[in-house]
């Protein structure tokens, strides 16, 4: 069986508990528009359009902690590196080397991921706790 390979493809992290997402990657081939992009609005189409380099994966980030509005241009070993960071099981050490501000929501004790709702501040200058308590 032949396999098709994909014009873009779409990650996915969910909270543990309420199953919220809490980051969204969205990649594209070189020369293919994100899957995302036919429901952009026209001015946000021609700010992809004179960004975009045609030879380069694209990558949107739409994160809690993170996001890159309309994407960045990303070389293919960098895609490669999201791609097996973000491989199933997903675990924090895993999803760390994606090198994501806030881990993708990931508790580096529990091993799991958390939306910005289950992840507690006691103030601006402490560390978020997530629903077990443990240290961001």
């Amino acid at each position: 069986m032949n396999r098709i390979p994909a014009l873009w493809f779409v990650l996915h992290v969910a909270c543990a508990l309420c199953k919220a997402q809490v980051t969204r990657l969205e990649f594209a081939q070189p020369g293919v528009h994100p899957a995302s992009w036919y429901a952009w609005p026209a001015r946000e189409r021609s700010a992809y359009a004179d960004a975009r380099d045609t030879t380069a994966w694209w990558l949107i980030v739409d994160a809690d902690d993170s996001a890159n509005g309309l994407g960045e241009n990303l070389a293919e070993g960098e895609v490669l590196r999201y791609w097996a960071a973000f491989t199933y099981p997903r675990t924090y050490a895993r999803v760390r080397t994606a090198g994501l501000k806030g881990d993708a929501g990931f508790c580096p004790e529990c091993d799991v991921a958390y939306c910005a709702r289950h992840w507690r501040t006691d103030g601006p200058e402490r560390p978020a706790k997530c629903p077990c308590v443990h240290g961001r």
